[in-house]
């Protein structure tokens, strides 16, 4: 069985990145927005477009999702693209699943030759 330690700086900060992370994708619109962003980066203009909501609304769900670590901006004149970040992505659901011993050998670090 796992050790659980919830006492440190490190184990307290990564809790709050995890509970973070899943708040943000705890939204069915911010998960279609990831999804949306996986493919290619988006402007919120072609986002709020696609939804069939307002830029206000958009722009709400984005900065969640950028609290969050998982979209990156660019501005480009007067347009936001947003990317997703799928490194970030990655890394947070493999700590997550990394946890938990029924998964934890999925997520091991393999050694280099």
């Amino acid at each position: 069985m796992a050790k659980l330690h919830l006492n440190g700086k490190k184990s307290k900060s990564r809790m709050k990145r995890q509970i973070e992370f899943f708040n943000a994708l705890s939204d069915g619109t911010r998960q279609k927005i990831l999804m949306m962003l996986e493919g290619r980066e988006m402007c919120v203009s072609e986002l709020v477009d696609a939804f069939k909501v307002r830029q206000p609304t958009i722009s709400h769900h984005l900065s969640i999702l950028k609290n969050a670590g998982l979209v990156e901006d660019r501005k480009a004149g007067q347009q936001v693209y947003y990317s997703l970040d799928k490194a970030w992505l990655k890394k947070c659901c493999c700590d997550f699943l990394g946890m938990y011993e029924c998964c934890s050998n999925y997520f091991k670090k393999k050694k280099k030759p």
